[in-house]
């Protein structure tokens, strides 16, 4: 089933996989005010939406997305006229977006087509598995026009990266390469832009047919370890084991073992 939200976001689901596209390839996807209303819903929907087990980000056209839109930031009606607007954007609109990509209990792919800039960059780090093509490359520009970073980059991307890469990234407004961040294990793999969908769908329709509760408690226990002692997520993970157990995924899963076990003698 297709269904365009109206022109900057369209999302599509097939297979149990929501696509979501940014959908402005004359600003490289550039999101605006606009673009934040149909991208926050169009989240929303798919973390809601039962028959979704996997969500895919991208974007249309030669970038993932360019970040913000700056052209707006000085117009009537954009929401970012004023330092408090800027703020206030920042904590109603693109905080809700970001945390339901982390937290959701659906495994989220990012399909880097292209750079991602700024709040773009964002979006892409705040997704638990990211493939890019060659030409795609992350940048945190915000230097440059004298602001500092945000869109939760400040805590992702030294996580990911290290506080050296990111400190080099957030002091000089200088990219880095998808080459370079999957080196750094930033960006799981690279793949020719012309297989880049092909490449996602294989993997998304991978993590559709595992088990949903494993896969959304694999996602909690990594969430929680993030920001907690050693001996706190060993205990986080018997909580969580402890439930799975009591699954009928895991009945299922020791049945399907133990058959191709027998079936292998």
């Amino acid at each position: 089933m297709t269904t365009q939200v109206d022109q900057h976001v369209s999302v599509e689901t097939e297979g149990g996989v929501a696509w979501i596209r940014l959908n402005r390839p004359e600003k490289m996807n550039a999101i605006g005010a606009l673009t934040r209303k149909q991208l926050g819903e169009a989240i929303k929907q798919a973390e809601r939406d039962d028959a979704v087990r996997v969500v895919v980000l991208t974007g249309t056209g030669r970038a993932f997305s360019s970040g913000a839109d700056v052209t707006e930031m000085g117009e009537q009606g954009a929401g970012m006229r004023s330092p408090e607007d800027v703020g206030k954007v920042l904590r109603t609109e693109y905080m809700p977006m970001l945390l339901r990509l982390r937290t959701m209990p659906k495994p989220v792919i990012a399909a880097m087509n292209g750079p991602a800039a700024g709040i773009g960059a964002s979006y892409a780090l705040a997704c638990d598995i990211r493939i890019a093509t060659p030409e795609a490359y992350l940048l945190e520009a915000f230097v440059n026009i004298g602001l500092v970073p945000d869109g939760g980059v400040s805590w992702l991307l030294p996580r990911l990266a290290g506080t050296a890469v990111a400190y080099e990234m957030f002091f000089t407004g200088k990219p880095l390469s998808a080459a370079d961040a999957h080196r750094l294990g930033v960006i799981n793999r690279i793949v020719p832009s012309d297989r880049l969908e092909e490449e996602v769908r294989d993997v998304a329709n991978h993590l559709v047919s595992q088990p949903r509760q494993a896969l959304a408690g694999a996602k909690r226990a990594v969430n929680h370890a993030l920001e907690s002692s050693f001996e706190s997520a060993l205990e986080f993970e018997s909580y969580l084991q402890e439930a799975q157990a009591a699954s009928p995924e895991f009945a299922e899963g020791v049945q399907k073992f133990l058959a191709r076990r027998a079936a292998k003698k």
